[in-house]
């Protein structure tokens, strides 16, 4: 009876999460810019609320993030700043941002804000027009770049996204489906940009990214197709450099037997070729009974050596899902075989080849 149940909660929250909001909605509530976010920490597991291991991550904490502002959840990209200040992008349009205090779980100085300008003039249907997917940073030139959805385009804004620098709609874009648009973004150490659908295939296997020898976001830059293969069965929805050899590549799944799973991998550098199919591999995956909702932001910050990550919930404005932000830390293959529990040999029986691996080749 209690697995009918949760299957009957898993369909309720599949409907949810694939039938845009705007069409599900009820009238639309008093406005509501209320600037104060909320932290609640939450276990990774409930059930065993002692467990800090999944495959190579090491749970550091997690928190439930809420705000009463009318135009606060979607997160779908994020940018983990110096001192822990967040910057998150919602596929509303919307900015939030927070410096996250851990030790008494409460974001300093929030703000709810949108950006300055988008693909398309704000109306009642503000996520097809301003549905933000993907958010680059360069810390050097103050400079940020977008991704949108459905109005297939990159733009990038000044320092402090005060304004509007440069905007293209490439051409190879606007053949991805409606909703596939440019889910994920990395900048290369060599100065090329990848821009990745979510879902349209490649003809070589996988879906399509494309490769920017220069700004994305300026008219008159060329892109090259290339095809990128997740785990089987999932979903590209960001992903981040880990240094100048590897990115960290996050995927998501929603069926209504299963219900919401993540899988995080690791990628190499050398294999983002034109033409080329890349593949990643697994080294975490995030499923029930682990807290888990629709997971599509992702970030990377470094403590001395250790590699910290940072992985954020996109709720799609549903009472049925939640915003949550985790922090693990990335442990290299061996250091996971030494501080391996017995909950996670599930995940070790899949684990992957670690940095070393790599770094060998």
């Amino acid at each position: 009876m209690r697995g009918l149940m949760l299957r009957l909660i898993a369909c309720l929250s599949l409907f949810f999460f694939l039938v845009p909001v705007t069409y599900v909605r009820g009238p639309v509530p008093p406005a509501n810019d209320s600037q104060y976010i909320a932290l609640e920490p939450v276990a990774l597991d409930t059930r065993n609320p002692g467990r800090t291991r999944i495959g190579r991550l090491a749970f550091l904490g997690g928190w439930k993030i809420s705000s009463d502002n009318g135009e606060f959840g979607g997160i779908s990209s994020m940018l983990a700043l110096a001192d822990n200040r967040f910057l998150m992008l919602s596929d509303n349009g919307s900015l939030v941002g927070f410096t996250l205090d851990e030790s008494k779980h409460k974001a300093l100085r929030p703000f709810i804000a949108p950006l300055p300008d988008g693909p398309a003039p704000p109306n009642e249907y503000a996520k097809k027009n301003w549905d933000s997917e993907s958010f680059l940073h360069d810390p050097g030139t103050g400079q940020f770049w977008v991704g949108y959805e459905h109005q297939h385009s990159i733009w990038r804004y000044g320092p402090s996204l005060a304004r509007k620098e440069s905007v293209n709609f490439p051409k190879a874009m606007q053949k991805w489906p409606d909703n596939g648009g440019a889910e994920a973004m990395l900048r290369l150490p060599d100065g090329r940009f990848l821009v990745f659908s979510e879902s349209a295939e490649y003809s070589g296997g996988g879906y399509q990214a494309l490769v920017f020898t220069t700004d994305p976001s300026e008219p008159d830059s060329k892109a090259r197709l290339m095809g990128y293969q997740g785990p089987q069965g999932y979903k590209l929805t960001d992903a981040v450099l880990i240094d100048d050899r590897t990115a960290l590549m996050l995927h998501r799944r929603f069926t209504p037997f299963d219900g919401i799973s993540a899988i995080l991998s690791v990628a190499r550098l050398a294999d983002f070729r034109p033409g080329e199919v890349a593949t990643s591999v697994p080294v975490a995956s995030l499923k029930p009974p682990v807290k888990v909702d629709n997971m599509e932001a992702l970030a990377v910050t470094r403590d001395g050596e250790k590699i910290i990550v940072w992985i954020a919930s996109d709720d799609n404005f549903s009472a049925l899902q939640e915003s949550l932000l985790f922090k693990f830390q990335l442990l290299d293959a061996d250091d996971s075989d030494k501080q391996s529990r017995p909950e996670d040999q599930n995940e070790k029986a899949g684990a992957s080849p670690g940095f070393s691996t790599f770094e060998s080749e």
